[in-house]
């Protein structure tokens, strides 16, 4: 019979639902029953496409014997990180004090107050390589809570002591300076990957945040050797198996050192900000490669992962049929029988191009990954590369279609705002710097979901949409973050609205989370539900720290409406971090290109009228990361002070440009420029 979890909106918690263990999700009744049955709390956190989550939900919490010494001794909560990622921050701060590591599913033991005790990650069944089992850690913690209940609460106050320290007001700021920019970039480029690209040994994530901070320093200081190991990482990658070969894409990270085999989950936010990389990297050296990487990784979005209605879904699983990668993989067999319709030497090519051999390069079988440029192989073949090409991408939509009839990973189908909100940004700067006009298209419709589906008319911002329902209200980043797209999505459109809406959402946010006593950001709002503490989110991990898009948004937001106050916001809080930045940048990298832009502006752009091709083409041959470029039908009609007496004459098109707190006589024509 189905448990509590049953009624979730979560895919996550829906995964547990027929587990014998008596699971309540995160909430009053499971608290108010922990307190008065004096039990301690069994907390379990995770999200659905993570691969251990699932191989802990089929050994351990399937278990008969498992679930009856959880039901007794414990109230079991499971909480869906997606969801709540205030509580899943509070108790990983707690697990990686308790053993110096963390990660998921996490997996906390805690007192009936809700204060963490003792945690890990993965249990296994059975006790092997250093981890005991799961079943020998309940009954060791039945044993301290019945028999030696003090131990219990001593270990929770000391960690509740740990926990409610303030990091920011540690933090001594400093003046915006050019030198930690440099220091910065010193210090990423030490754990740069000279061989295979990438900037950690295995597992290696893309880091792209990272990678958009070297390709803006490398521009804007002039100094073009910090862009290559930036080039050189992005292109491992899009040769690597972490790329879809087939249906475009990234999977989540690589479990090897080459970018080879990866963990095959695919995330909104990689897929998002790997996106802008890709811009940025073609703003740099506007290869064809980046552009077409972008348009594959967005048609996955669209066809995989998009809601009817305009939004996008959190992530795709990694698992298929119970076996990981299981989706992705090919034998020879299959990918001949696939492309039988083929000549066979053009098949041959497609599988030499791909390394795809009967031995098989992943236990037995085949990831798509490319080792040899395309043209050499073309040459071996007696190819032309436009031809090759052509053959190539034939072949893929044939597997592409092949695919299709396999039984796919799971999805999620959470709709999140922060994230949401990250892919506009991504598709605005797409807009700006690629050829298609669609990229413009549906960066407009993802704004339209995005401001009538997530922020329901008079109320908060929202963080989920599920089943058409929106539920649990936003977090700093689900502000600041769907904030900075909307002004990304004024300077494309010219159209006031995103700005107003970007206005109203900094206000918001300065309302409910800045902390004015250290210059920075609580990460739940005044109006939250109560935890152990109000913590921060400082730190860029997998996608941008709410510190770091509250600063940039409010940034972007002051320049555009002339909004000082919240310009001098946005200086303290960078000041306050940026020293820290500094010497961690793989942590702060959203801060720190930020930052380089805050730092260096040094234009405002506004063309007026309706025929902005021609100069929009001139700015795009002259790149820059450190301007504002605004385009409207009608600047004037814009209600913000640096709009004010742009206006087109007549029909005719005119380029507004200020720099240095001074405005030039507006241009006709591109040639003026």
């Amino acid at each position: 019979m189905p448990n509590r979890l049953a009624q979730s909106g979560s895919p996550y918690l829906r995964q547990h639902a027929d587990n014998p263990v008596d699971w309540h999700p995160w909430g009053e009744e499971a608290l108010v029953k922990a307190r008065r049955e004096n039990k301690m709390i069994f907390l379990s956190v995770g999200y659905s496409s993570c691969h251990w989550c699932h191989v802990m939900e089929r050994e351990t919490f399937r278990d008969e014997e498992t679930a009856a010494l959880l039901n007794e001794h414990f109230v079991s909560i499971k909480v869906d990180r997606e969801e709540r990622p205030d509580i899943d921050a509070l108790y990983m701060e707690a697990v990686q004090a308790i053993s110096g590591q963390g990660g998921w599913p996490l997996n906390v033991w805690l007192t009936p107050d809700t204060l963490p005790v003792f945690g890990g990650t993965y249990f296994p069944p059975t006790s092997h390589s250093g981890r005991p089992s799961f079943r020998k850690v309940l009954r060791r913690m039945v044993e301290l809570y019945e028999g030696e209940p003090e131990t219990i609460f001593k270990q929770a106050e000391e960690l509740r002591t740990a926990l409610q320290q303030d990091i920011l007001r540690h933090l001594e700021a400093g003046s915006l300076q050019e030198k930690y920019f440099e220091e910065a970039v010193v210090n990423l480029l030490e754990q740069y990957d000279e061989v295979d690209g990438g900037f950690s040994g295995a597992p290696k994530f893309p880091m792209a945040m990272s990678i958009s901070f070297l390709f803006k320093y490398s521009l804007i200081s002039g100094k073009k050797p910090y862009a290559k190991p930036a080039h050189h990482s992005l292109k491992a990658m899009l040769n690597g198996g972490i790329f879809d070969q087939i249906g475009g894409g990234f999977h989540r990270y690589s479990t090897d050192t080459r970018w080879h085999v990866p963990h095959f989950e695919k995330m909104l936010y990689d897929n998002a900000l790997l996106i802008s990389s890709l811009s940025d990297a073609h703003t740099l050296k506007p290869e064809p490669l980046y552009e077409l990487a972008a348009e594959e990784t967005f048609r996955f979005l669209r066809y995989q992962m998009c809601h009817p209605g305009g939004g996008f879904f959190a992530a795709l699983d990694a698992d298929s049929d119970g076996e990981e990668g299981l989706y992705y993989v090919w034998s020879l067999s299959e990918t001949l029988e696939a492309l039988s319709g083929f000549p066979q030497h053009e098949a041959r090519f497609f599988c030499d191009v791909y390394n795809i051999s009967a031995k098989g390069n992943w236990e037995g079988t085949n990831i798509l990954h490319i080792t040899t440029r395309i043209s050499e192989i073309a040459r071996s073949y007696g190819f032309e590369e436009t031809e090759a090409r052509n053959i190539l991408y034939r072949c893929r939509e044939v597997m592409l279609t092949a695919r299709a009839d396999r039984e796919r990973p799971a999805l999620d189908d959470k709709i999140i705002t922060a994230w949401n909100a990250m892919l506009l940004t991504a598709l605005c700067k797409a807009a700006r710097r690629f050829s298609s006009p669609k990229w413009e298209t549906y960066a407009r419709q993802l704004g339209d979901f995005l401001a009538y589906a997530m922020i329901p008319e008079n109320g908060p911002v929202m963080r989920l949409y599920i089943a058409g329902e929106v539920s649990q209200p936003g977090f700093l980043d689900d502000y600041a973050l769907l904030a900075e797209a909307m002004t990304h999505l004024f300077e494309l459109s010219g159209e006031a609205r995103w700005l107003t809406l970007a206005e109203a959402l900094c206000n918001q946010l300065i309302d409910h989370f800045y902390d004015d006593a250290v210059q920075g950001f609580h990460y739940t709002a005044k109006h939250h539900e109560r935890i152990i503490k109000r913590g921060r989110d400082i730190f860029d991990n997998a996608s941008p720290s709410g510190n770091s898009a509250a600063i940039a948004a409010l940034w972007r937001c002051g320049k555009l409406t002339g909004n000082t106050r919240m310009e001098q916001i946005a200086n303290g809080a960078f000041r306050r971090v940026l020293p820290a930045a500094a010497m961690h940048p793989s942590s702060f990298s959203y801060l720190l290109s930020s930052a380089l832009e805050f730092f260096y502006h040094n234009q405002e752009i506004v063309i007026s009228g309706s025929d902005p091709g021609s100069f929009l083409q001139h700015f795009r041959q002259h790149p820059s990361f450190t301007r504002f470029l605004v385009t409207s039908p009608d600047a004037a009609q814009i209600p913000y002070p640096p709009f004010e007496g742009k206006n087109k004459a007549g029909s005719q098109t005119l380029c507004y440009i200020c720099e240095n707190f001074s405005c030039q006589k507006p241009v006709s024509s591109a040639e003026s420029l």
